[in-house]
């Protein structure tokens, strides 16, 4: 059955299963194999088109792609990728945008992915956004506009830097992720407690098959997960638990000086939340729907049928149909 957007409201509810749950926060921050980072100290191999950008000391982000020959005026899409998967859950994404001929840069934010997990930094939201800003203005020239599309709690970092940076934000495209102020509440403080059983071979076996599971109950067509798609989303479990776990300690122990909720009304470019018709934990709430809805001057809400929240796994198609939708308004 082809994917469809739909203006409606997003099916919503909780899952029950609160194993499970502490299970998919131990999924937070997971990168691909070939953009895996297994310690912050300096060392690791630089992937294949993977750039490092400092932003501060001890805090560099992990950028792939780029667009060549870009000028004053043209739009860049920035992809910001989710906790989940992190900057490999963007292939599909970006193999769509390619073949709309559209640029497309490709961020890890701090504690993410490929980027580094410093002890002792802000991983506030705000102060992620902030990291952005600073990579947009080393990797594109003067006068570039930006649509950013973020996935997941990624995008309320997108929503922090168009209310804060007015000029070059044009658009922000959420794949199903609500306006939070921390990130994996309340899933975090269950995974740390589950902390020292899963620190251990048969601990991490365990959450292994448990994160699994927990992808394909967010997805409504779960083709997406192959073995390939499984032995990268799951690399970390196997090589850096702790270093994990401690970044989401880190993350749930980060206090948040700039709510999204008091900042929302200064984004003058359009916001578009894509959700999936499928009843999962980890989609907007009906709160933070309403939220957007009450604060963004230009918001659309669109429901894709059939999906989960894994939107740029299981409907790439539609989502880069919907950056482009964004694109092509910020060219007028």
């Amino acid at each position: 059955m082809p994917a469809s957007f739909n203006r409606t409201t997003p099916v919503l509810n909780r899952m029950g299963n609160l194993r499970r749950s502490a299970l998919l926060a131990l999924g937070l921050f997971l990168p691909g194999r070939e953009w895996a980072v297994t310690s912050v100290t300096a060392g690791r191999a630089v992937a294949p088109g993977e750039r490092r950008v400092v932003v501060a000391p001890a805090e560099t982000l992990s950028v792939h792609g780029g667009a060549v020959g870009i000028t004053r005026g043209d739009v860049v899409v920035l992809l910001l990728p989710g906790p989940v998967g992190s900057a490999f859950s963007m292939r599909s994404v970006i193999r769509e945008l390619q073949g709309r001929g559209i640029e497309s840069l490709v961020v890890d934010p701090l504690g993410m992915g490929a980027s580094t997990r410093p002890k002792g930094a802000d991983y506030a939201l705000s102060a992620q956004a902030a990291r952005m800003a600073r990579v947009l203005d080393t990797e594109l020239p003067a006068g570039v506009s930006v649509v950013v599309a973020a996935q997941g709690t990624s995008a309320t970092i997108a929503l922090h830097l168009a209310a804060t940076d007015t000029a070059r934000v044009r658009g922000v495209l959420s794949m199903a992720g609500g306006p939070i102020d921390k990130q994996g509440t309340p899933g975090v403080r269950t995974a740390l407690t589950f902390a020292a059983l899963l620190d251990n071979p048969i601990g991490r076996g365990f959450a292994k098959r448990r994160f699994v599971s927990a992808l394909r109950d967010q997805s409504a067509d779960d083709r997406w997960l192959t073995d390939d798609a499984v032995k990268q989303y799951v690399a970390p479990i196997e090589h850096d638990l702790r270093g994990l776990l401690r970044t989401l300690g880190a993350m749930q122990a980060s206090v948040e000086p700039y709510p999204i909720a008091a900042r929302l009304a200064r984004i003058t470019a359009p916001v578009r939340l894509l959700v999936g018709d499928k009843p999962s934990g980890s989609a907007p709430t009906v709160a933070q729907v309403s939220l957007l809805q009450t604060h963004v001057k230009r918001f659309t809400l669109d429901t894709v049928h059939p999906a989960g929240t894994m939107l740029h796994e299981e409907r790439a198609a539609e989502v880069a149909r919907a950056i482009d939708e964004m694109v092509r308004g910020a060219r007028r």
